[in-house]
């Protein structure tokens, strides 16, 4: 049965279950109380839309317990259902998926490691960062670590980091003690065992077999093999009664391992072996044991109305020293618990196949805010009753009355429209000042009250209100100010030459805030694809426009051509110049020197002078001819 639900986790102490569930576009986190009649907690909170929820763990830290948010883009929110509120967020520098989150109670502080591979410890009272070690330092190649756990090996604190295989490293010296292949894929359930602290456990995603491990042996103590492969792993422990090993299959049965511990009873293991050969001797000796038991949990014989009724899909399992916790959905959306005894007076309480018959529980809401749904309604949302159809299912009663119009009519009914929005816009401007535009601004932002943002802010286009407004806005308040542009600019793309203005001014005033904003490119995630995809334009739109300004020219040139405008400039323009060939071979030849060139030209000065004295003399002795005769 499809639901859903994410994640499933109970609290150390098996009072609560904290679960994260898709609620429409958003993550919710739910925590409810195992048992209605106590003190209970029913709380959920929503996070925002950019707030993915890859893991969630239970934390006790200073007396409080609180639950981590592993989401995906590289943020722990450590959340209390207490006050129902995210308390504190740790953000780590490398901006990527948390994978996991561990408090050790040895150190009393807090690990948590991402999918490149790095592990960060943090101070839980001032949620500040205090070391960090990637494990693609440590090891000859890079592993993504999945799981976190902390044990006591030589009396001092180790971690165990989980990829697929199992790393005991000194948090201090930051060095790998031990090495423990365990699985082909990503482990998903890595703790020890309390009251043994030399044993841990793993089980791995498509995986049929849980490992049991000995620290100081360094070797495989038992491996337990499933019908299928394993999703939830439990494991208890009682002093007199023996121990049980409980591990939630794909197919959503239980499947029960009766003393999955007895191993112990080989011989101590705090001596540990240094030879291989002997350690790979022990790891092939390994017990190797299927469940004793096998819980399946469905609606009686009269019930059974679909497939999905007769298998109930477990979502997690628990074990305390005495009762089994086992959860489930109805109708898709509401946790629902068992408690099962695994041991009573005759011994161990589970053998074989059992047939757990469960009967369609009520729903019925017993305080404001349990199970989601609100007391004063009506009546409650069933999941299992929604008609899931494509987004197309009106059209055709749509298309029905728009046909009547044509393309132009719609067009203009828009711009009629358009033109009455922007003049009811001016007249509400000029209400407003840059002071009082800004106060605006700031309340709207505060209220997330995206009406009024519309119709009282973003309508103003005169650009000094604008910048003054934007100059006057808390620097605190521009990053959820681009947030709410970035939406704007996604629903209605005829906004966004009016839009880029209001973005232009933040980052121009506001730019330097923004710049020391630790890891403002997640917080803006949304605003940068949309810039992206315009920018992708802009190197074809260049190209276009290159293109057409060459166009242009040419046609301007031809026409210039054919006016013959070219060719009278250049008559114009130009002078004549005598061109002597035998003068200019010559002083290329050198064989006219820079004296010659002076004699040359003293030569035509006097050549000159002689020709107009001459000319003077031949016409006196005319003159004395003429007066003669």
């Amino acid at each position: 049965m499809s639901s859903s639900l994410l994640i499933a986790r109970f609290d150390p102490t098996l009072t609560y279950l904290a679960s994260s569930v898709q609620a429409l576009d958003v993550h919710q986190v739910k925590v409810q109380s195992l048992i209605s009649s106590q003190d209970s907690i029913n709380a959920s909170i929503n996070l925002g839309k950019n707030q993915k929820i890859s893991n969630l763990q239970w934390v006790s830290a200073n007396k409080l317990s609180l639950i981590a948010l592993c989401l995906t883009n590289g943020t722990i929110a450590l959340y209390s259902p207490v006050s129902n509120s995210i308390v504190a967020e740790l953000e780590c520098p490398s901006s990527l998926q948390v994978t996991d989150f561990h408090f050790s109670e040895a150190t009393q502080t807090g690990w948590s490691a991402d999918i490149g591979g790095n592990i960060y410890e943090w101070d839980m009272q001032t949620n500040q960062l205090l070391s960090k070690t990637a494990l693609f330092d440590l090891l000859e190649l890079a592993e993504s670590v999945s799981r976190l756990s902390s044990v006591s090996y030589n009396r001092e604190p180790h971690l165990l980091v989980a990829t697929q295989n199992v790393y005991l490293i000194h948090p201090r010296t930051h060095t790998v003690v031990k090495s423990f292949h365990a699985h082909v894929s990503p482990i998903h359930s890595l703790f020890p065992v309390r009251g043994l602290p030399d044993v841990f456990v793993t089980a791995a995603e498509n995986d049929r077999f849980v490992n049991i491990y000995s620290i100081s042996q360094g070797s495989t103590k038992a491996v337990l093999v499933a019908e299928a492969s394993t999703e939830h792993v439990a494991l208890a422990r009682h002093d007199a009664k023996g121990s049980i090993l409980a591990a939630v299959t794909e197919s959503g049965v239980v499947e029960v391992f009766k003393d999955p511990l007895t191993f112990e009873s080989n011989g101590p293991t705090s001596t540990p072996d240094k030879s291989k050969k002997k350690r790979r001797q022990q790891s092939k000796n390994a017990q190797s044991r299927h469940s004793d038991a096998t819980l399946k949990f469905s609606r009686p014989d009269g019930e059974v109305s679909n497939p999905d009724d007769e298998t109930l899909h477990i979502n997690a399992v628990a074990a305390s020293n005495s009762v089994l916790h086992v959860t489930w959905l109805e109708n898709a959306s509401v946790s629902y618990f068992d408690a099962l005894p695994w041991h009573n007076d005759a011994g161990f309480a589970f053998e074989g196949f059992q047939k757990l018959a469960k009967s369609k529980q009520k729903i019925r809401a017993t305080a404001h805010s349990t199970d989601g749904h609100d007391v004063a309604a009506p009546k409650l949302y069933q999941e299992h009753h929604t008609v899931i159809t494509e987004g197309n299912a009106f059209q055709e009663d749509v298309d029905e009355d728009e046909d009547e119009e044509t393309l132009a009519e719609k067009m203009n009914k828009l711009s009629e429209q358009s033109r009455q929005m922007e003049s009811r816009n001016k007249k509400k401007l000029k209400r407003h000042t840059p002071g009082s535009l800004a106060v605006v601004l700031s309340q709207v932002l505060k209220n997330n009250d995206n009406s009024m943002l519309d119709e009282a802010v973003l309508v103003n286009r005169d650009p000094t209100i604008v910048r003054n407004t934007i100059a006057r806005l808390d620097p605190s308040l521009a990053v959820v100010f681009l947030d709410r542009l970035a939406e704007r600019l996604t629903r209605n793309q005829a906004r966004s030459e009016q839009l880029y203005f209001w973005i232009k001014w933040v980052i121009v005033i506001h730019g330097s805030v923004l710049a020391s904003i630790p890891n403002i490119s997640n917080k803006l995630t949304s605003l940068h694809s949309i810039l992206t995809k315009k920018a992708d334009t802009l190197p074809r739109l260049l190209e276009l426009q290159g293109r057409l300004s060459l166009l242009q020219s040419q046609n301007t040139l031809k026409k210039e051509i054919l006016n013959g405008s070219v060719a009278g400039e250049n008559e114009e323009g130009e002078e004549e110049v005598e061109y002597i060939e035998e003068l200019d071979d010559a002083e290329h030849a050198g064989l006219i020197s820079d004296e010659d060139d002076e004699m040359m030209e003293m030569d035509g000065e006097d050549d000159y002078e002689n020709s107009d004295e001459e000319l003077m003399e031949d016409e006196q002795e005319n003159d004395m001819t003429d007066g003669e005769a």
